[in-house]
C-alpha cells in the first residue's frame, strides 16, 4: 500500500535529521580519535596491511581485483539506478524511493567526510593501486554495507525459510567483508579507512531502516484511527 504525502514528507525530514546526525557523529569521533590514539593507530594499520600482504599470490590477487571492482563506484553507479527502476517497474515503489535514499545518502556521507579529512591515500611500494581521491573513510566500504545491506532488508521478507536467511546473510556478509579486505590488499586504502566506512555504512543503513519502520508503524496507526 502506498504511502501518503504526509508520510513521505516525515520520512524525508527524519532521514535529513539522521543524515546530518550521522556525518556529525563520525566527525566528533574521527576527531577525538585522531588526538588520542593517533600513533597506536598508525601501529595498528601497518600490523594489519603487512598481515594481510604477507601471503600475496597471483590467484588471490585476481580475486581481490574483482572484489574490489564489485564494490566500486563504476560497478554500482549503473547498478544503482536500474535496481531503483526494476523495483519501480514492479510497482515497488515505496521500496525504489527507500533504495535511492539510502544509496544517495550514502554518497553524500562518503563525499563530505572525504572532503572534511582530507587524508591522504597510503603511499606503499608494494600498492597494486594508485587512486587520486581522498582516503578517509572507504567509500568502496560504506557502500558495500549500504548497497548489499539494503538488498538485504528488502529480500528478507520475502524469503519464506530461515535457511534461505542465513545464507543470504552469510553471503552478502562475505562479500562485505572481502571488498574491505581488498581495500588493504590493493594498497588503496589503510585498515582505519575501512573500518571507518564500515563504521558510517552500518549507522546510515540502521538509521534508513529504523526511519522506514518508523514511518511506516505511523502510517499503520493513522489508518486504525481512521
Amino acid at each position: 500500500m502506498p504511502l501518503t504525502r504526509k508520510t513521505w514528507r516525515l520520512f524525508g525530514a527524519l532521514l535529513l535529521v539522521l543524515l546530518v546526525a550521522t556525518g556529525m557523529m563520525m566527525l566528533a569521533l574521527a576527531e577525538l580519535h585522531e588526538h588520542l590514539g593517533g600513533p597506536r593507530m598508525e601501529r595498528w594499520d601497518a600490523r594489519v596491511q603487512d598481515h594481510v600482504h604477507r601471503d600475496t599470490t597471483p590467484k588471490l590477487t585476481r580475486i581481490m581485483f574483482a572484489l574490489t571492482e564489485i564494490g566500486s563506484p563504476r560497478a554500482l553507479a549503473p547498478a544503482i539506478p536500474v535496481i531503483a527502476a526494476l523495483l519501480w517497474w514492479r510497482r515497488r515503489r515505496h521500496a525504489a524511493m527507500v533504495w535511492l535514499i539510502a544509496t544517495g545518502g550514502a554518497g553524500v556521507l562518503v563525499m563530505v567526510l572525504k572532503l572534511h579529512f582530507r587524508r591522504i591515500r597510503p603511499d606503499l611500494p608494494w600498492a597494486f593501486v594508485h587512486e587520486p581521491s581522498f582516503s578517509f573513510p572507504s567509500g568502496h566500504s560504506v557502500f558495500a554495507v549500504v548497497v548489499y545491506g539494503m538488498a538485504i532488508h528488502m529480500c528478507m521478507r520475502r524469503l519464506r525459510h530461515d535457511w534461505e536467511r542465513a545464507v543470504l546473510l552469510a553471503a552478502a556478509g562475505t562479500l562485505i567483508f572481502g571488498v574491505g579486505v581488498s581495500r588493504i590488499y590493493l594498497g588503496a586504502h589503510y585498515p582505519s579507512d575501512v573500518a571507518a566506512g564500515y563504521f558510517v555504512g552500518a549507522v546510515w543503513l540502521a538509521a534508513v531502516v529504523w526511519s522506514e519502520r518508523y514511518v511506516r508503524r505511523m502510517e499503520a496507526a493513522g489508518r486504525r484511527r481512521t
